[in-house]
C-alpha cells in the first residue's frame, strides 16, 4: 500500500502568495474521444460519466512528488470555493488520471480520496490514455529508468474542465488562487448555460 506521508499533506496544502486563476474558456468546445478507465477495485469510468455534471480533470502519477499533490491540494480549495457560488449539483466533480497504470494500477482509488472523499482517480490503458491527453492538449512522457529501473514521469499540470455536454470547456493552470478560480469556474457556468439558449 502507498503511504501518502506528512510532506505529502503539507504540499498539498501549501498556497503560493503569488497564486491567481489562470483559466482559459476555450473558443470552441472539444468533443471528448470514447474512453474507459478503471480503479483496483473494478470501478469504472466511461466518456459518458462526464455528462450532466462539471468535472476537472487532472492527469499525473502517484509518487509525483510535489506538481500532483499540490495541485489537487489546491484543487479541493477551489471546488469549496466553487460550492459557495453556484447550486449543489453544479458543483464540479474532481477525477485524477495517471498516465503511469503499470505502477499505479494497483493502489490507484485510494489517492483522490486521500485529498477529498469524493476525489475520484483512476488509470488505463495506454490507448484510452492518450486519447484523453491528446484531446485535452496536454502531454506527459515516461522518462527512462535508471540502473535500479526507477523512473519518473514529466507531465503537465494543467487542468482539464469538463461540461455536461461532455465537452473540453476551459483548461486551468496551478497555482490557482481558490476564490478567483471559483468565480472563473462560475462565470464558466453562466456562459455555458447562456450557450444553449442561443
Amino acid at each position: 500500500m502507498i503511504q501518502f506521508g506528512p510532506l505529502m499533506f503539507a504540499l498539498a496544502l501549501a498556497t503560493s502568495a503569488q497564486a491567481q486563476v489562470q483559466g482559459v474558456m476555450l473558443d470552441d468546445p472539444v468533443p471528448l474521444p470514447t474512453f474507459t478507465f478503471h480503479d483496483e477495485n473494478g470501478q469504472t469510468y466511461a466518456s459518458s460519466d462526464l455528462t450532466d455534471q462539471w468535472t476537472l480533470v487532472m492527469i499525473g502519477f502517484l509518487t509525483c512528488p510535489d506538481v500532483c499533490p499540490f495541485t489537487l491540494g489546491n484543487l479541493e480549495a477551489a471546488v469549496a470555493e466553487t460550492g459557495m457560488r453556484v447550486r449543489p449539483d453544479n458543483v464540479p466533480k474532481v477525477w485524477f488520471l495517471s498516465v503511469d497504470p503499470d505502477r499505479d494500477a494497483e493502489y490507484i482509488s485510494e489517492y483522490g480520496p486521500f485529498f477529498h472523499p469524493d476525489f475520484r482517480s483512476m488509470t488505463g490503458t495506454r490507448e484510452n490514455i492518450d486519447a484523453f491527453v491528446e484531446i485535452s492538449d496536454g502531454y506527459y512522457r515516461l522518462m527512462p529508468p535508471d540502473a535500479d529501473g526507477a523512473y519518473d514521469v514529466q507531465h503537465t499540470s494543467a487542468v482539464s474542465v469538463i461540461a455536461p455536454d461532455g465537452t473540453l470547456r476551459a483548461k486551468l493552470q496551478p497555482p490557482f488562487d481558490p476564490g478567483l478560480t471559483a468565480e472563473f469556474l462560475a462565470r464558466l457556468q453562466i456562459t455555458y448555460r447562456k450557450g444553449l439558449f442561443q
